[in-house]
């Protein structure tokens, strides 16, 4: 029971928290820029092109979504591929799929202008 309640508070507390560090456009934490940049490639191939055009989506993806949004969906993501009661609830709560949905609208937009 304990893991459920930290897991809807950490839902919770994904939805309501303010603004987090102050990013401008194109300006996510490199760590993050290299693993998308890498996670792109590894799904796309491996080859000079890819690395252009991966870098290019990342760039348009920072362009659309700030850095507090990316890293919410990238956490609700994560969590939704953890099985069990106590990530349910980042299955379930249609609020979090508002923030998946922006992303994935960016992502979108980052393959029409780079791919």
């Amino acid at each position: 029971m304990r893991r459920i309640l930290v897991a809807t508070a950490a839902a919770t507390a994904l939805i309501a928290s303010g603004p987090g560090p102050a990013f401008a456009a194109n300006d996510y934490p490199t760590e993050v820029v290299a693993d998308y940049v890498i996670g792109c490639m590894a799904s796309n191939g491996e080859s000079q092109d890819m690395l252009r055009r991966c870098s290019c989506s990342i760039d348009a993806v920072s362009s659309i979504v700030p850095y507090d949004t990316y890293e919410k969906a990238s956490t609700i993501l994560q969590m939704r591929q953890v099985t069990g009661d106590s990530t349910a609830v980042f299955r379930s709560m249609t609020m979090l799929d508002e923030i998946v949905k922006q992303l994935r609208l960016a992502q979108i937009e980052a393959d029409f202008r780079c791919f």
